[in-house]
């Protein structure tokens, strides 16, 4: 049996028209408002250039860090996470506020920008409270004891039984 002997298919060149880098194909005239690809006379690409400092000295990708300061623009808005109920919940900051949801969809938290009332599922633990307001502890009617915090005269805030 005979071996077959492949030879590489040989491509004619094709020029780019009016290519100043092939002189001996005749070149044709090109028409006002024509361009031609800008090349140097060794006929070498032009030198690539890569941006070193854009992300590099601010987030490092690898550690998965930032490192500088970022601003914001004024609008818009910040999702952490993606809400799947019985998955996973999210966080979700605003110019409005600030709202997180647990994996039920309930939400856990909130701050309301524009009032600035405070809503929280869970315990609120501080080494201080500051109130602007009078504090009172009363008893509830079945005799339990409650915190009320009044503003401008009405209790605004009852922690406790209230009954």
């Amino acid at each position: 049996m005979t071996e077959k002997i492949y030879t590489p298919e040989v491509i004619q060149e094709n020029p780019f028209p009016g290519d100043p880098l092939l002189p001996r194909v005749p070149q044709p005239k090109s028409p006002a408002g024509t361009y031609t690809p800008k090349a140097d006379a060794e006929g070498r690409f032009p030198t690539r250039k890569i941006a070193v400092e854009l992300l590099g000295q601010a987030l490092n990708t690898k550690s998965k860090k930032i490192l500088q300061e970022f601003q914001f623009t004024p609008s818009g808005a910040i999702q952490v996470g993606n809400y799947k109920k019985g998955v996973t919940g999210d966080l979700r900051i605003s110019p409005n506020g600030i709202t997180a949801r647990d994996i039920a969809g309930l939400t856990t938290f909130a701050i309301d920008g524009t009032t600035g009332d405070a809503v929280f599922k869970g315990t609120i633990q501080a080494g201080a409270i500051v109130v602007n307001s009078n504090i009172a502890t009363e008893e509830s009617s079945n005799g339990n004891g409650r915190l009320v915090f009044y503003t401008k005269g009405v209790a605004s805030i009852v922690i406790g039984d209230p009954n």
